[in-house]
């Protein structure tokens, strides 16, 4: 069926047959016309919030009837229109999905746009915690699991997406469907980008945890003594954040005769190690770790790690940063990759742009839905998650975006869908992104949404 766009009757008619109010005001149209990134826009013609299952159900259906386009956000923290609607086409936020559900032994219902905060809530009341937590507790359920997700103990966990027990979502013409692992739609759905069903819950498998968390900060000035660490600190540690710092050394001439600064760069390795009573030394984790530095040792509950990156999101909003644009990197590159690669990288870095350049150490696991992880042995995820840049800073960050790409995608590195990844982006780009899994991307979209009514900035078709 032809697809069609939304017009003023529709949206009224839609109002009337939904019983919920679509917005259409400047106020509501400019907040809907773009996400965390701020590099892409679009037009929304409306946008509307389904305040219960029912009403969204009737708007999937009213779409799914007329063949009008949709688009699913959460809390809008994608970088490249992932959360973004087609231009005219309908925003439907889901943030009154947000409630905590029943807590099962070993799992807990969550909405889709419950936060991880909440989840962690209630799921630390009983000691127990999800395998992975996002770096950002404030992400939506959904948008995580839309992505797939990643955090401090994915080296031995992998993604979010791999310990989902079971889904609820909306099918295309608004019927409410269980899914596990054994459905073809729970894979589509995980890491699908909201392009197969709409997911209003998950139901997330938990784990005992400690009560508290010690902290040793080590530092390198040898990045082969560096990674050798990291893969004995994964034997016994329970959580791990790895970092490239810039030591900042002043501003040097280039050719031209510009000054730029430049930096010397150091190495960073958080190992983290859960307790109830009687905290770990360093050697407990390792004997062997030969940092340059211990810098500092911290003992803290688990609720407080888990928040641990709290305060940098809410310095950027106060300082004004998180207005500013996000072109956000990350990238999964195989281990011999990141090792011949990332002496020729950090030179090239504007500092300005990589204030730190995480490394996430990555356990490969199965696949799960549509997460796309390099073949073969270990992983790592390379991310510049900027504060901020202003519009002026913009073309060098494309540019290192650019020079990132071609070291690592034509060598295997697959893209992370949840940061910025270039605008107009052909078929071609997602023929050599999916890879073998290209064929599954198509034929489910054209099984579980065959009028294409789920689409967005980043997914037109």
């Amino acid at each position: 069926m032809q697809q069609m766009l939304w017009n003023m009757h529709q949206i009224k008619q839609c109002e009337k047959e939904t019983g919920e109010a679509m917005l259409s005001d400047e106020h509501s149209l400019s907040f809907f016309a773009q996400d965390f990134g701020r590099l892409t826009h679009s037009s929304p013609i409306a946008a509307c919030t389904p305040s219960s299952l029912e009403k969204l159900q009737r708007l999937l259906n009213f779409a799914h009837q007329h063949s009008l386009p949709l688009t699913l956000r959460g809390n809008g923290l994608s970088q490249c229109g992932q959360s973004l609607p087609l231009e005219g086409g309908l925003a439907v936020h889901l943030k009154k999905l947000n409630n905590i559900g029943e807590h099962e032994n070993d799992s807990i219902w969550v909405d889709a746009n419950a936060t991880w905060a909440d989840l962690l809530a209630k799921s630390l009341q009983k000691s127990q915690s999800p395998y992975v937590i996002p770096y950002n507790c404030n992400l939506s359920v959904g948008g995580v699991l839309s992505a797939g997700g990643i955090g401090a103990s994915s080296f031995k966990f992998g993604s979010i997406t791999s310990h989902v027990k079971t889904l609820e979502v909306l099918t295309t013409d608004g019927n409410v469907k269980i899914v596990d692992p054994d459905d073809d739609l729970f894979g589509a759905c995980l890491s699908g980008q909201g392009r197969f069903a709409v997911i209003t819950k998950a139901c997330i498998n938990l784990r005992h945890c400690a009560k508290n968390v010690r902290t040793f900060f080590l530092v390198y000035l040898d990045k082969d003594q560096w990674l050798q660490d990291i893969q004995k600190a994964e034997k016994e540690a329970d959580y791990l954040e790895t970092f490239c710092s810039p030591a900042v050394q002043g501003a040097k001439l280039t050719d031209s005769g510009r000054r730029v600064p430049f930096a010397h760069w150091l190495y960073a390795l958080h190992i983290c190690k859960e307790f109830d009573n009687q905290a770990p030394t360093l050697d407990d984790i390792n004997p062997t770790l030969k940092p340059w530095k211990t810098l500092h040792t911290q003992d803290e509950s688990i609720m407080s790690y888990f928040h641990r990156h709290d305060s940098r999101f809410e310095a950027m909003k106060m300082t004004g940063q998180w207005e500013l644009l996000h072109p956000w990197y990350e990238c999964f590159v195989s281990e011999q990759l990141l090792k011949t690669t990332l002496d020729e990288i950090l030179p090239q870095l504007p500092l300005f742009y990589a204030t730190v350049l995480q490394i996430v150490p990555i356990a490969n696991q199965p696949d799960t839905g549509f997460l796309i992880l390099p073949r073969g042995g270990k992983i790592y995820a390379v991310m510049i998650l900027t504060p901020g840049v202003n519009d002026k800073l913009l073309p060098a960050c494309l540019q290192t975006i650019k020079l990132l790409d071609s070291l690592f995608l034509e060598k295997g590195g697959k893209r992370y869908l949840s940061g910025y990844l270039g605008d107009g982006l052909e078929q071609q780009y997602w023929k050599a992104h999916f890879g073998s899994s290209y064929d599954a991307w198509l034929n489910l979209k054209k099984k579980y949404d065959p009028r294409g009514i789920l689409k967005s900035y980043l997914h037109p078709l």
